[in-house]
């Protein structure tokens, strides 16, 4: 009887909690969506760096009727820097916030080295189209030069 009440706990609680993954045309993957009780939460990383945001009203009511997977395929893969910053805890790495198709913002880091640039994507967005992140690398890379 114990367990019965346990197992029928943990089932009215998740009622109201729908976790789901996004795939973003051939481009990118966006895991770790939730729909807690009709509101919409992106992932956070690191419990408290929200790096995938939603900038247009029609994504954010598409993605309050996505399954388990869902796929949004109105995409052309249009990306603009929004913003770049410099860490202001560790010299050498930047903050780039970048639009893609006026629909999402994704915050990436970029790291210098010796000269050397590396860009990472945040950690719940898994890069499908290598070309593409080419594209955002190359323009976040030329923006911090310009800002250096």
């Amino acid at each position: 009887m114990k367990r019965a009440v346990i197992c029928l706990c943990f089932l009215f609680c998740a009622a109201g909690l729908r976790a789901f993954d996004l795939q973003y045309g051939s481009l990118f993957w966006v895991n770790g969506i939730t729909l807690e009780d009709g509101n919409l939460v992106m992932p956070i990383t690191r419990e408290k760096y929200a790096n995938v945001r939603v900038l247009d009203k029609d994504t954010f009511d598409f993605l309050k009727t996505c399954p388990a997977i869902c796929e949004q395929k109105d995409v052309f893969g249009r990306v603009q820097v929004s913003q770049l910053r410099a860490a202001k805890m560790r010299p050498g790495m930047w903050i780039g916030d970048v639009v893609v198709d006026d629909k999402w913002q994704l915050t990436f880091l970029i790291f210098e080295k010796k000269g050397q640039f590396s860009v990472v994507p945040p950690a719940s967005v898994k890069v499908q189209d290598v070309i593409w992140l080419k594209q955002v690398e190359d323009l976040l890379k030329a923006r911090v030069q310009e800002e250096k």
